[in-house]
């Protein structure tokens, strides 16, 4: 349960104007009483109750953006969730995990966890205890609502669409083993192989964190001999794209390939990839949605929602006879 602003300055032995500057930062105070303040507030699961022009929303990522790493989810994502925010008139902050102090030191509203599930599980005492609503994607937990895509559901579309193409021997990679989206893809394939009475290939890790060690894990399952590889992950398409090209495989002649989304990107390639597409674009507009009827609402329960994918067909997979 919150306090209010009253029983934070008493605890602090301050004014409430005292406590009002410290979160409005329009007059100066001392940095000593600047975070006893913000420690109390902390603990005592304080929220400032001023409403600004406009609502602010802070995303929380694990490290800051970078532009070296445009095509993984996690940034393209959060240029989404950006947008559609600021389309609702909303103001955002992007905070590193290593800040979580400023969710206390201002006005935020409600707060976005764009956040790998390692990261979360370390600070989940610091969000149990925030008293705005929280949202999580593709991830759940009992702090937070959740909105999520249906990753199995795009594993099972591309295996469906392989095995109609005569593929017996598909393999598959997946950019995370412990996160919510790789227990998914992994349970589907294995639902499927099994249905279908294929072999299952090796399920090997490729990830955009570790290049030298995916690669090795692609060997592995290379040397299993597939005719056809779903690669997950949006920021795996082109690096395994390239890495099978630079091994000498011809796609699709040699080797069929199915890849995550990329818009604007996948269907300018030779050939045009086939895509198991989550669609960011509905992805961002139905997290920022229910973040700002959570805004208007405070009192709903949480719920999690799930969003279908789609495949895109295009030239990357070849019909074997």
């Amino acid at each position: 349960m919150a306090t209010d602003i009253n029983t934070l300055a008493e605890i602090c032995g301050v004014s409430k104007s005292t406590i009002s500057r410290v979160f409005t930062g329009r007059a100066k105070v001392s940095e000593e009483l600047r975070n006893r303040v913000l420690q109390a507030a902390r603990e005592l699961n304080y929220r400032p109750q001023q409403v600004m022009a406009r609502d602010c929303v802070a995303i929380v990522v694990n490290d800051l953006p970078n532009p070296n790493r445009r095509t993984s989810f996690s940034e393209r994502i959060l240029n989404q969730a950006v947008f559609e925010i600021t389309r609702h008139n909303l103001l955002s902050e992007i905070i590193s995990v290593d800040e979580l102090a400023r969710l206390y030191n201002g006005y935020t509203k409600a707060v976005l966890l764009l956040m790998s599930e390692n990261y979360i599980e370390q600070h989940l005492e610091q969000f149990r205890r925030l008293s705005m609503p929280i949202l999580t994607v593709n991830k759940q937990y009992d702090f937070s609502s959740s909105v999520n895509t249906d990753h199995g559901e795009g594993v099972r579309l591309a295996l469906e669409h392989l095995h109609a193409e005569g593929h017996r021997r598909i393999g598959l990679t997946v950019d995370r083993f412990n996160n919510q989206a790789g227990r998914e893809r992994l349970e589907a394939y294995r639902k499927f192989m099994t249905a279908a009475g294929l072999p299952e290939l090796p399920v090997v890790q490729y990830t955009d964190q570790d290049y030298a060690g995916s690669s090795a894990g692609l060997t592995t399952l290379l040397d299993s001999q597939p005719t056809a590889l779903i690669a997950c992950g949006e920021g795996v398409a082109l690096p395994v794209f390239h890495e099978l090209q630079e091994r000498g495989f011809r796609i699709p002649d040699d080797i069929s390939l199915i890849t995550g989304e990329l818009a604007g990107v996948s269907c300018w390639m030779t050939p045009e990839l086939t895509t198991i597409d989550q669609d960011l674009d509905a992805l961002a507009r139905a997290t920022i949605t229910q973040l700002v009827t959570r805004i208007r609402n405070p009192q709903l329960p949480r719920s999690s929602s799930w969003l279908p994918t789609t495949l895109i067909k295009r030239n990357s997979v070849k019909k074997i006879q």
